[in-house]
């Protein structure tokens, strides 16, 4: 969008797949490789007060936004085990927030289940999660039995569909 609107051309209506969610995938130019998968949501997703609640305690937003604030979703996030540590699910955060902030989105949410290590969590809070614990029931982790909800503002760094390739089909 932001580049529509530097060469004075119309904006495309949608950016992402109908339906309101979308799988990205991460290959591996050399040998065609599919390296991971990330699903997301694409759409704001309704407001709660517990969203509401939830930003003003962690973020000491007091501002309350016509609407609600709008909320997308990490579902699940998989990078293939012999390329961890390369930076690609730090460059999957980036690409995330990139569609998530065309979709007019606030803030992201996920649940990091990372079977009682504590590393994912450790890395989502590296990467700028923050622990939310009044998100557990409405985002189906009850008592964190799935794994513990976690929230971010959503946000792009300028530079991020210079070093990223994106298509879309």
């Amino acid at each position: 969008r932001a580049e529509c609107l530097l060469y004075d051309q119309p904006v495309p209506p949608i950016l992402c797949p109908k339906g309101g969610q979308a799988v990205l995938e991460a290959y591996d130019k050399s040998n065609r490789k599919k390296i991971g998968r990330f699903g997301i949501t694409t759409n704001r997703g309704p407001p709660a007060l517990e969203i509401d609640e939830t930003i003003q305690d962690i973020y000491d937003i007091n501002q309350q936004i016509l609407g609600g604030y709008g909320i997308a979703a990490i579902i699940y996030m998989f990078v293939e085990p012999e390329y961890r540590k390369r930076g690609i699910g730090t460059l999957a955060l980036e690409v995330i927030a990139a569609i998530q902030t065309v979709q007019n989105c606030d803030f992201t949410v996920l649940v990091a289940d990372d079977d009682g290590s504590n590393k994912l969590i450790e890395w989502y809070e590296e990467s700028g999660y923050t622990k939310a614990p009044k998100l557990q029931n409405i985002f189906g982790s009850p008592d964190g039995k799935y794994g513990l909800t976690m929230i971010r503002p959503t946000q792009v760094s300028s530079d991020i569909f210079a070093r990223c390739q994106i298509k879309w089909w």
